[in-house]
Parts: structure tokens; C-alpha cells; sequence
């Protein structure tokens, strides 16, 4: 029974060492709707919105640029790698996605919006 019991405590352990090496990568900082509202109004911004173009087209933040995730090609975007990025969806699923691929390409300084434009229509 004790070496069922360490078993099961090593396990869990290497459980949770997995999920926080993960859950943490460098260069993506998730950030709530506010605090980019905050950056909207005080900053000129780079924001991708990575929803379809139909749902980007039914209602999207002024300013943001649509580059859908489904035909994303992190490599391909014209913007500097080492400059702010904000990532949005609708509701912070294909974000994630679309920043872990940035981060894939080289960009350095990403922000992944929680929530998504869930979260967005509901301050406003």
C-alpha cells in the first residue's frame, strides 16, 4: 500500500510540474478586456483578430486586423517581431492558438486577450 500511495504521489507531482511548464510559455501574457481597453485608448495598438471573416465582418474592435487562424501563417505577418502583439477570438480558444504560433515565429512580446469578444461586448 505505501508504494501505491508514492506512486500515486510522484505521479501527481510530475502532474503538476508538467501543467506549470506548460501553462507558462515566455513571451505570452494573457491580459482581460480591460486592460486592453485601457491599451486601446491610450496606445496605438497591433491587434489581430483571429475569428473567421464572417464573424470579424458581423462586429470587430476599430482598428483591429483580421487574420483568421483557420489560414493563419504566423511566418508571413508583416509586423516587426519584436514589437507588442494582441491576439483576440471570441472567446480566447483560437487566441491561444494563434499566439502560440506567433511565439513559434519569432515574436517576442505577445498578448492573448481572455475572454475574447465575449468578454469585450459585455464592458461596452
Amino acid at each position: 500500500m505505501k508504494r501505491i500511495s508514492l506512486f500515486v504521489g510522484v505521479l501527481a507531482l510530475m502532474a503538476i510540474f508538467i501543467f506549470v511548464i506548460t501553462s507558462e510559455k515566455d513571451g505570452i501574457t494573457r491580459i482581460d478586456v480591460k486592460t486592453l481597453q485601457n491599451k486601446l485608448e491610450n496606445e496605438e495598438i497591433m491587434l489581430l483578430d483571429v475569428r473567421e471573416s464572417s464573424e470579424y465582418e458581423g462586429g470587430h474592435i476599430e482598428g483591429a486586423v483580421n487574420a483568421p487562424l483557420s489560414s493563419l501563417n504566423a511566418n508571413q505577418l508583416p509586423y516587426p517581431k519584436d514589437e507588442p502583439i494582441y491576439v483576440i477570438c471570441r472567446s480566447g480558444n483560437r487566441s491561444a492558438q494563434a499566439a502560440s504560433q506567433l511565439q513559434d515565429a519569432g515574436y517576442t512580446e505577445i498578448y492573448d486577450v481572455s475572454g475574447g469578444m465575449m468578454a469585450w461586448e459585455s464592458i461596452e
